[in-house]
């Protein structure tokens, strides 16, 4: 008698054992400009195949919200970035036919997400500074995190580099502002974070930027060298082309006037022959002739020929 007494006991107690197993631990979730990962790790005790669930309902006042499950994985996370409202998520294991409980947290990405650093820019104009900044983004969606809280500013904080410790903060709502009233010839650092005032949460700060301020109309002395070694290259190419013109002119000239070509060679040889006329003499007075003169007949080939005939 006393046997069964102890096989109901002991039937009692291992029951409501039966098909559990220890659920998930350390269940965290991990956001970064809204883009969301719940993280959990194994039991210590739990061995084999595991199987996860995870599963998430908004916050809202309706009951006819149901659980929707975003994933079911052997490994120990899961990308939750679908979840961009206030939500509760849960996950558990399965092993088997045997389940786990569930674990459930509350997630809340507006109040919960890490805001990134924005990207900055900065550039020095005379005696001023000018900042520009964008971002940061969700994730890679292009998608900024001023078009997702809506009440979003950027907070530029500036100190003279020699002075870190005296920093100044200018808030501001555009993407770009000017640091006004700096001291001429003087480096200020730089740096921007994202903030959300409805919430009072302020995101990671942009790498530092260092530029000097300058005076005046002052000219930096790059585009100094940019316009001077641009002006000589001008210079240097009207030159060379008036050069070119000049010469093709003169070239052009010269054919016309003295041609480079020459007469044929039979045309030279005719032009070179005697004609047959009597050459020219020049007269002299009948009074200059004395006894060595005497009076000389020129007779040609072709006066012999008519002579002869």
């Amino acid at each position: 008698m006393d046997h069964y007494y102890g096989l109901i006991i002991f039937i009692c107690c291992w029951i409501p054992g039966f098909g559990k197993i220890p659920p998930p631990i350390n269940v965290t979730m991990d956001s970064f400009n809204f883009i969301n990962t719940l993280r959990w790790n194994r039991p210590a005790d739990l061995e084999g195949d595991v199987t996860y669930t995870v599963q998430y309902k908004m916050d809202l006042k309706s009951k006819r919200i149901r659980y929707t499950t975003l994933c079911v994985t052997r490994e120990q996370q899961c990308d939750s970035s679908i979840i961009d409202y206030a939500a509760y998520v849960r996950v558990n294991a399965q092993l088997h036919s045997n389940k786990s409980a569930w674990v459930t947290i509350y997630f809340n990405p507006f109040k919960q997400t890490i805001i990134g650093a924005p990207k900055a820019e900065v550039s020095s104009r005379s005696e001023y500074l000018d900042v520009s900044f964008s971002g940061p983004f969700v994730g890679t969606s292009g998608k900024s995190l001023k078009e997702v809280y809506g009440d979003f500013i950027y907070r530029v904080f500036y100190w003279q580099q020699s002075d870190p410790t005296n920093v100044f903060i200018l808030p501001t709502g555009l993407n770009k502002d000017t640091l006004h009233n700096l001291e001429t010839w003087t480096t200020y650092c730089v740096k921007v974070q994202a903030y959300v005032p409805t919430e009072d949460i302020a995101g990671q700060f942009s790498p530092e930027i260092c530029r000097q301020t300058t005076e005046g109309d002052w000219t930096p002395t790059w585009k100094i060298v940019v316009v001077f070694v641009g002006s000589m290259a001008l210079a240097v190419t009207l030159i060379l082309l008036l050069t070119f013109i000049t010469i093709k002119a003169y070239k052009s000239i010269r054919s016309i006037f003295y041609p480079s070509y020459s007469f044929p060679q039979h045309l030279k040889e005719y032009l070179s022959r005697q004609f047959y006329s009597a050459p020219y003499l020049p007269s002299q007075p009948p009074e200059d002739c004395g006894e060595s003169c005497e009076q000389l007949t020129f007779v040609s080939e072709e006066t012999e020929e008519k002579d002869a005939s």
